[in-house]
């Protein structure tokens, strides 16, 4: 995550220069840095190139194991103080309007959904602030996409409000408003290069990669809301087991790996990134074909055109493929913007 203020840039490297872009104070200090007017902040988006999803918790929610990775397609907020207690919100795709809407069907949101809002309200409710603020969101990641641009703008409004409204939060303040927010705020929060993610994605453990990775990412014009994939998924995993029932065959399977570790180490073996080897995974892949044509489609593309592997990040749609290179993923996406409706992005990983 960048967090530009006034006419300085700054490419948050330490865990607590994301958390706020100021050094940690205590309670009696006053912040080493003058707190700015304005602050630009972009924001990255993530690709699951593994998600299993496991039991069903109490709350709701599925557990889930997940390893997402940051890549450099981003969003971009200014955030404005104000003389009110008012926190308004415009946003806007970063293409032409007609070139927009052109790629998706999917409209943006400007009231109290969207979790830019939700991120700025929760902050002004713990902490008793009556500050205001004027946020302008450049909207880059598709929405409905499985991309996790909703969370990461929500991860970006927590950091720079601390900042701009001289909060100072700890981090473990912001990871708990950050865990009521969303399923994958709490990865944004820190923007690591990877992360195996346990929970709802609220448990984050980063860890590196051997290279930068690469991929082309294909987004279909249309979307899928996550909690219609999700009933799907539990819908589909009922008659699954009433046939494993009837049979006299069922089993538990237990959730945690070792599956998904064996997967963490591939990864990070040279030879894992971009080929065959990574064993992609992706438990809402199914119900979300089953519910979106789109994606059956993009995935076919990817698969005929493509020599490294395939899968759908989050609960969809994009699908994507990891690619060798640079050059390699450039060249794949420029043939399939010849074939394909939405968008196609190259994208490289973050580092």
């Amino acid at each position: 995550m960048v967090v530009r203020h006034q006419d300085r840039s700054v490419r948050c490297v330490s865990r607590d220069a994301r958390l706020g872009g100021i050094p940690p104070t205590s309670p009696g200090r006053k912040a080493s840095l003058p707190v700015p007017a304005s602050l630009v902040v972009h924001t990255p988006a993530k690709l699951n190139v593994y998600l299993e999803v496991c039991d069903r918790r109490p709350d709701g929610f599925h557990t889930l194991e997940t390893v997402m990775v940051s890549i450099g397609l981003y969003d971009s907020l200014l955030f404005r103080r104000i003389g009110t207690e008012d926190v308004r919100l415009t946003c806007r795709h970063a293409r032409a309007p007609a070139e927009a809407q052109a790629a998706t069907d999917i409209p943006l949101f400007n009231g109290t959904d969207n979790l830019v809002v939700r991120a700025a309200t929760l902050l002004r409710q713990r902490t008793a602030s009556r500050q205001g603020v004027e946020i302008t969101l450049v909207k880059r990641i598709p929405i409905q996409a499985g991309l996790g641009g909703g969370s990461s703008d929500a991860a970006a409004t927590l950091i720079a409000l601390n900042q701009l409204w001289n909060l100072r939060l700890p981090s473990p303040v912001l990871h708990e408003m950050a865990a009521e927010l969303g399923s994958d705020v709490n990865f944004f929060l820190d923007s690591p290069m990877a992360a195996r993610c346990r929970g709802r994605g609220e448990q984050v453990q980063p860890f590196r990669l051997p290279r930068r990775l690469h991929a082309v990412v294909v987004c279909p014009p249309s979307g899928l809301a996550t909690a219609d994939v999700f009933r799907e998924w539990s819908r589909s995993a009922v008659a699954s087991s009433a046939d494993l029932v009837h049979q006299g065959a069922i089993t538990q399977q237990r959730c945690g790996q070792p599956s998904v570790s064996q997967f963490v180490s591939t990864m990070q073996q040279q030879r894992g990134m971009g080929s065959d080897v990574l064993p992609i995974r992706n438990d809402l892949e199914a119900p979300a074909r089953r519910l979106n044509r789109d994606v059956d489609a993009a995935l076919g593309a990817l698969r005929r055109l493509s020599h490294g592997p395939v899968g759908m990040s989050g609960s969809g749609t994009a699908c994507f493929t990891l690619c060798q290179t640079a050059t390699q993923s450039r060249r794949l996406a420029s043939r399939l913007r010849l074939s394909q409706g939405g968008q196609v992005f190259a994208v490289t990983g973050r580092a």
